[in-house]
């Protein structure tokens, strides 16, 4: 009897997971994970030198909601509890946030008490926005960017320094284009039900998203909740994570082949033919976890319309330098800080990562620019010497450091986050539609399609082979 094979396409953190939730969800398949690239973890990669440990990527996972407690309940599946750093939401990373306008560093309100208070830039206190959602007309619309929506229901001022920064931060996105519905569903939900995003929250609290019974058993789960983790890392940086999950994939005997891109998909019968350079393969079912243009590439002999669907997902480029400094040279521990689009600089913002994870008596600091704005800051293909030069720049204007870095890393994330444009949870739902009706063996997974971080395309691969 010929055995069953499933191929997974993309070794990021996405196909990890999906062969991963394959084989433990119960799947006699043989499993076979192809990756283009010569390492496992995709954009999760941590360098580490002289004893300190650089993100080139992602650095935390949130705790909260059902997406961050699946990704708890992973690590726990897989021995990681021993090698877990919590960082709770009394910690000076999670209340210290700020933002640079006019050259200047602003705390963003964190309590009650800054809520009521007026805090530059805002020009009153933010209070003041909730009653400006009280009484803002609702808008009958199925998407707007979040910009708009922001800007309507709570002001200007919210867009422009908290919604604003806060989109570049998270997708190194244009809030001016992305969407509401696929980044902030729910506000958009009530909204259109009750008329006021507060008024909604308040009302519909039976619709909010409800803690998934089986994860909640999870130990690491019930310790996170008690300890209020906000957010969390491992010792050795997140690709320990990515390490330990790829060993166990072959433990369980799932062939793992790297520097292999899949250069064609074709339909067989029912069945699906997957094409390397070396060989084709005939599988009964393929997940995707390939970047959508990238799987637009390898489709499209086979189905032009559903590779026009995937080129419509546009990507983002960020440039990540990393800086490490001898000793402490922070005047205050915070998260960071992030820099409105309104601001004349080609920074997103400055991620000040020893004060989340302290490494001894050194400061590290990650400095991102460009996302949505590269290109046109700067053009196809900056050297390193500029990337650092705007950097070290930048830590020198804002936080006064003037010493030059003992250690520093330059990289150009090109691609790297897919923008959720308005209309994007209409895409992603024709994608998968069109695949449907094709009758072809496939499902999507992976930051393309259901969220970008690394919570949700761990939760995207697990949906997407259940």
């Amino acid at each position: 009897k010929a055995i069953n094979m499933i191929a997974v396409l993309g070794g990021g953190i996405s196909g990890l997971a999906a062969a991963h939730y394959l084989k433990t969800l119960g799947s006699s398949s043989r499993i076979l994970l192809l990756e283009a690239s010569s390492r496992l973890g995709g954009w999760i990669n941590s360098v580490e030198q002289d004893g300190a440990v650089y993100e080139l990527g992602p650095r935390t996972l949130r705790a909260a909601g059902n997406a961050g407690a699946n990704t708890l309940a992973l690590a726990e599946s897989l021995g990681l509890r021993e090698k877990i750093i919590s960082i709770n939401y009394s910690h000076a990373s999670t209340q210290n946030r700020m933002i640079l306008v006019d050259g200047k560093l602003h705390k963003l309100p964190n309590s009650l008490k800054t809520v009521f208070t007026k805090c530059s830039p805002f020009s009153k206190p933010l209070a003041m926005s909730a009653v400006n959602d009280l009484f803002a007309k609702k808008v009958v619309n199925n998407d707007e960017s979040l910009f708009s929506f922001a800007s309507r229901r709570f002001g200007l001022e919210i867009a422009k320094y908290a919604i604003d920064p806060l989109t570049r931060g998270v997708f190194a996105g244009n809030a001016c284009e992305l969407s509401v519905t696929s980044l902030a569903r729910r506000l958009h939900e009530v909204e259109q039900q009750y008329g006021s995003v507060l008024v909604g929250l308040l009302k519909d609290r039976k619709n909010a998203e409800k803690p998934d019974p089986l994860l909640r058993k999870c130990e690491l789960v019930i310790q996170a909740r008690k300890e209020k983790w906000a957010v969390w890392s491992l010792s050795g940086g997140l690709e320990t994570f990515v390490k330990v999950l790829q060993e166990k994939l072959v433990q369980d005997g799932i062939e793992l082949k790297t520097s292999t891109p899949v250069k064609g998909i074709k339909k067989s019968s029912s069945k699906l033919v997957v094409q390397t350079d070396e060989e084709e393969i005939e599988v009964n079912k393929v997940v995707s976890c390939l970047p959508s243009r990238n799987l637009s590439s390898v489709i499209r002999a086979t189905s032009p319309e559903l590779s026009q669907l995937l080129d419509t997902i546009p990507y983002a480029t960020v440039g990540v330098v990393n800086l490490e400094y001898k000793g402490q040279v922070l005047d205050e521990p915070a998260f960071g800080y992030l820099v409105p689009s309104s601001q004349p600089n080609k920074v997103l913002g400055v991620i000040f990562d020893t004060c989340t994870f302290p490494q001894g008596d050194r400061t590290i600091l990650t400095v991102m620019m460009g996302g949505y704005w590269f290109k046109s800051l700067f053009g196809d293909t900056p050297s390193s010497e500029e990337l650092l030069e705007v950097a070290t720049r930048e830590v020198k204007e804002t936080l006064k450091i003037t010493m030059k870095p003992v250690h520093y890393k330059v990289n150009i994330l090109r691609d790297c986050i897919p923008q959720y444009v308005v209309g994007h949870s209409e895409t992603q739902h024709n994608l998968r539609k069109l695949i449907q009706h094709m009758k072809i063996p496939l499902c999507l997974a992976g930051n393309s399609y259901d969220g970008v971080g690394v919570n949700d395309a761990i939760m995207s691969a697990k949906r997407a082979v259940l």
